[in-house]
């Protein structure tokens, strides 16, 4: 069994469907009617405060930035062969499924679709879902890049964007 990812105040994490966010606090707050002892997360870029119970971690997708070894895997994943673009079928059930990805917690996931959607941007462009999400999971992954590397958001989407192989 994997161990259940265990963090302290101070402590900057990945909150899929948030971004990168600091743990500013631990608390007790009464939930269904029980003590839950949570994690008190600030994402800086919306201002944003979420509490989540230490119990939900694992299912909520809360994870550490990426360390060296994981962010090379992503440069790898964003440097990779694009899916190929199905355009029939239901429009709405592949961005459901994009947005499964993005909402994942898993980088690798995330790099897929920013990968993608960039590409097929540049190719035949994108429906406003698709560049809304696109927009979303690129600016997601960027401010990690970012904090991990020490870098500004801006330098990040270049590096990003040169993985991908789009020299803008």
């Amino acid at each position: 069994m994997a161990k259940r990812p265990s963090f302290k105040i101070g402590d900057t994490v990945f909150y899929p469907s948030a971004g990168v966010g600091l743990i500013e606090a631990i608390e007790d707050i009464y939930h269904s009617g029980k003590l839950e002892c949570c994690y008190v997360i600030r994402i800086p870029e919306t201002r944003m405060v979420v509490k989540v119970p230490k119990a939900n971690v694992e299912r909520s997708g809360i994870r550490p930035l990426l360390n060296q070894r994981k962010l090379k895997e992503l440069f790898n994943v964003l440097s990779a062969k694009s899916r190929q673009r199905v355009t029939g079928g239901n429009w709405t059930e592949r961005c459901k499924e994009i947005e499964r990805k993005i909402n994942s917690g898993s980088c690798l996931d995330l790099g897929e679709v920013v990968r993608d959607l960039m590409r097929w941007k540049s190719q035949s462009g994108l429906s406003f879902e698709e560049s809304m999400l696109l927009e979303t999971a690129s600016g997601y992954l960027a401010r990690e890049i970012a904090v991990v590397e020490g870098i500004a958001t801006d330098a990040a989407k270049d590096r990003i964007r040169g993985y991908i192989g789009l020299h803008i």
